[in-house]
């Protein structure tokens, strides 16, 4: 009974918001992968989490000319509490930007829908980086830095260096709101400006996570495009005749794809 009364609070909605706009959403295709993409990331955060902390012997054999030297430099940073905390700030501040478009009034009309694919498209990105993480051991740059205690190094998370979720889940937010304003001024002349602006949170957050000694700048690298990928590519499987071909589920390791011909 539980469970039909929240198909019909779900079904409701999403009728709701298919009302106008260049979106389409379908309650049996994104109802789920909102739902069932919250449990995965759970269970995701477990799988990551349940990595073996490295032993001591072995961690103070890690020395800064283990790395290549591309990276070599996030080795040297001093791992401050303060550049972790910037970090945080400014990831919170890059999730806020899609609140932006609600200035426009085509996109006010479509409140509900628009929420509704943000928190689709961050629910992906979760699933992205908590199983995608979670199957990677690269060491954290502060694991080669003699200067850091040992107890952190030995610590959980120490092996979650790739790629860089944060700027990842920042960029797929500001590219979000990049790509979903794009969609729905078609028109505006800005749109270039607009999508070169959703760079810069993410590459905030990403200079004080490195500033941390967080991630190698191999991991910013591949993080922010995954990260914009996904906050492009979810509205705009939404968009006319892709809506109708396309289904899209979660999955371990993001979201599974289902492209009708």
């Amino acid at each position: 009974m539980k469970r039909s009364f929240i198909f019909i609070i779900i079904s409701s909605l999403f009728i709701s918001a298919n009302a106008q706009g260049p979106y389409k959403m379908k309650a049996l295709v994104d109802g789920p992968i909102i739902l069932g993409g919250a449990g995965l990331s759970l269970l995701g955060l477990n799988y990551l989490k349940s990595k073996p902390n490295l032993d001591s012997a072995y961690v103070v054999t890690l020395k800064p000319e283990d790395v290549n030297k591309f990276d070599r430099g996030g080795t040297r940073q001093p791992r401050l509490e303060i550049s972790n905390e910037y970090s945080n700030y400014a990831l919170y501040a890059a999730c806020a930007v899609p609140l932006f478009l609600y200035t426009d009034k085509n996109v006010r009309s479509n409140a509900l829908k628009i929420g509704m694919l943000y928190i689709e498209t961050m629910t992906i990105m979760a699933n992205v980086y908590v199983w995608g993480v979670g199957s990677t051991y690269r060491k954290r740059p502060w694991m080669y830095n003699p200067e850091i205690p040992l107890a952190i190094k030995t610590g959980k998370g120490a092996r979650d260096s790739f790629f860089a979720g944060h700027p990842a889940a920042a960029a797929a937010a500001t590219f979000f709101a990049a790509k979903v304003f794009s969609d729905y001024n078609p028109d505006c002349k800005l749109r270039p400006f607009i999508f070169g602006a959703a760079v810069i949170p993410p590459a905030v957050v990403a200079y004080y996570r490195y500033k941390y000694g967080a991630h190698f700048p191999t991991d910013i690298l591949v993080g922010i495009p995954v990260g914009a990928a996904i906050g492009i590519i979810v509205p705009h499987l939404h968009k006319g005749k892709a809506a109708e071909r396309v289904s899209v589920f979660p999955a371990p390791g993001g979201a599974g794809i289902i492209y009708k011909l």
